[in-house]
């Protein structure tokens, strides 16, 4: 089990464009021994640690060293730490911490490959950054993530297909994939209102998700997460982007609708269409609020479904005499997501 901690902007020197956190620059501001101690107690056995939300690599020696202090009274059950941070800055005193306070996992920002774009967001970093820091860090022992972003400004397919391809060359254990949304009192929410940045539409986000989704799992990379939870938003300040509650379980069922619509277009089959599938897979093939039902029927499909044990994300389409198999990695024909 992990136990997050969320810690907004901490470590942060500067603020990314689309980031509605104030800059925090002394951790006793924000009281996080007091908040820490409140948060695992009440846990029962032993448990991992997930710090999020800030830059762990922003914070200096000593202060990096007094923030895993404040975790001593419950050393002996916790069973190691995981952090996200910005790719930089790194030094070699901040890894020494990082070891001995037994961090295993490192989950690093990366919302794009485009260095034109990391310098609108404000990042203060580059790809080449995330690149020599990710192989320092494997170097030194450590699991690596990835966490994406789709719908940011200015963004294209071109750099999508980057992004994943940057994903399957550095390998990392796994990876997260943020929509972009637009929060009040932002920067970002400045340029919207001044209608300098228009939002991709929410179908638009969701195929560019299952596109970097699906790429990295036909590559054995898993997705631990899509979309954003409401410790990370809140969502009452959003006012524009792609931003849903179900919005990973949209994506897994649009990947399992596309995939089954690709190979009925490609033998022209229309009509009433049977899916053998998994029990598990049965969510995805009628989408969210029965999404996808509605969207086969608007194609001229009428689904039904039996189950069989048959491995997830794979299914059988019975069409008259045609009985056709396929997977969900049909869904990234040019034809569905480009």
């Amino acid at each position: 089990m992990i136990v997050p901690i969320f810690l907004p902007h901490l470590g942060c020197g500067e603020r990314c464009t689309y980031c509605d956190q104030d800059i925090i620059t002394d951790i006793a501001e924000e009281n996080l021994d007091a908040r820490i101690a409140g948060m695992l107690a009440p846990r029962k056995g032993s448990f991992e640690v997930g710090l999020y939300g800030g830059n762990i690599f922003g914070l200096a020696p000593p202060v990096l060293r007094r923030l895993f202090s404040y975790f001593k009274d419950q050393k002996h059950r916790i069973t190691g730490f995981r952090i996200s941070t910005k790719p930089v800055p790194l030094n070699a005193e901040v890894i020494k911490i990082l070891k001995e306070n037994r961090v295993t996992t490192i989950e690093l920002g990366m919302p794009t490959f485009n260095d034109r774009t990391l310098n609108l967001l404000n990042r203060r970093h580059t790809a080449e950054d995330l690149r020599q820091t990710f192989s320092i860090l494997k170097e030194e022992g450590f699991l690596l993530a990835l966490q994406a972003m789709v719908g940011l400004p200015g963004e294209t397919m071109a750099d999508i297909r980057e992004t994943a391809e940057n994903i399957l060359c550095l390998a990392p254990s796994y990876i997260r994939i943020y929509p972009l949304v637009v929060i009040a009192g932002t920067p970002l929410a400045d340029t919207f209102a001044a209608k300098k940045f228009e939002p991709i539409s929410f179908e638009d986000a969701v195929k560019r998700t299952v596109f970097l989704y699906l790429t990295a799992l036909k590559a054995g990379i898993g997705t631990v997460k899509m979309g954003l939870t409401d410790n990370e938003v809140i969502k009452e300040r959003i006012i524009g982007g792609s931003y849903h509650p179900a919005f990973g379980s949209i994506v897994k069922s649009t990947a399992f609708y596309l995939a089954i619509m690709a190979k009925l277009d490609e033998h022209s089959l229309q009509g009433g269409v049977l899916v053998t599938l998994s029990p598990r897979d049965i969510p995805h093939l009628i989408g969210h609020k029965r999404s996808n039902l509605t969207r086969f029927r608007e194609r001229g499909v009428l689904i039904t479904w039996k189950t069989a044990e048959r491995p997830p994300d794979t299914f059988v389409l019975t069409c008259g005499e045609n009985e056709i198999g396929g997977d969900i990695f049909d869904a990234l024909t040019p034809s569905c997501l480009l």
